[in-house]
């Protein structure tokens, strides 16, 4: 019997078969907005997304972790035929982690009182379905929307001390809740095939940071 070769067996098998072979650490699903007030209705539908993909990047900088790629988690969601308000439970969350060959699969959810920013995050078990640990910014020193970027890069860093992986290389660069924001708005507009808006929004997001790190690729993979 003739035998293909291990990359056009996996290209036979599809794309979610070849990053199950890809073993990622992580899949990181877009942040459910709940109880906020202060933002308006499109940043908030946004930031969720830029949140889960601020995520991904810092977990990636672990040497012994990396995510997902974002458009592989969401057609890995999307096959999960979610009604358009139905929430991501832990059980949904286990089922895209193995579509996608991931070991841990981070969810949650942030509420935005005027400014006041609260992150929650659960780390759920791909192989149990079980959310083995939760966390949030309970410092109340960090609890500013301006320091989303800073809060989201400590969570990731706790996600990687929890799980006994080794902490992220990332470097510390100051991005303002506006550059998030405006970089959220640039992925949502991104993911709906108008890449000039996006791009627009990528550079607003690198006026005032420019350091971004996640905006900088962003803006060079629409500019091709």
């Amino acid at each position: 019997m003739t035998r293909l070769p291990l990359t056009l067996l996996a290209l036979a098998l599809g794309p979610l078969t070849l990053h199950s072979q890809q073993q990622s650490s992580f899949a990181v699903v877009p942040f459910e907005s709940q109880q906020s007030f202060g933002l308006d209705q499109e940043s908030l539908g946004a930031l969720g997304g830029g949140i889960a993909q601020v995520l991904a990047t810092n977990l990636s900088q672990s040497p012994g972790g990396n995510a997902a790629p974002r458009q592989t988690t969401a057609s890995a969601i999307s096959s999960q035929e979610l009604g358009k308000n139905t929430r991501i439970d832990a059980a949904t969350a286990a089922k895209i982690g193995k579509l996608v060959g991931a070991r841990y699969v981070i969810m949650g959810n942030f509420v935005d009182y005027y400014g006041k920013f609260r992150l929650n995050v659960r780390i759920v078990d791909v192989q149990s379905g079980a959310i083995i640990k939760g966390m949030s910014n309970e410092d109340p020193k960090m609890q500013d929307r301006d320091q989303i970027y800073l809060i989201t890069q400590t969570i990731a860093q706790r996600i990687l001390l929890e799980l006994k992986l080794p902490p992220a290389l990332a470097k510390q660069v100051t991005v303002p809740g506006a550059a998030v924001i405006a970089f959220s708005l640039g992925l949502q507009a991104e993911d709906a095939g108008n890449k000039q808006k996006a791009a627009s929004l990528y550079e607003r997001a690198l006026q005032s940071a420019p350091d971004f790190p996640e905006a900088k690729d962003a803006l060079r993979r629409v500019k091709g």
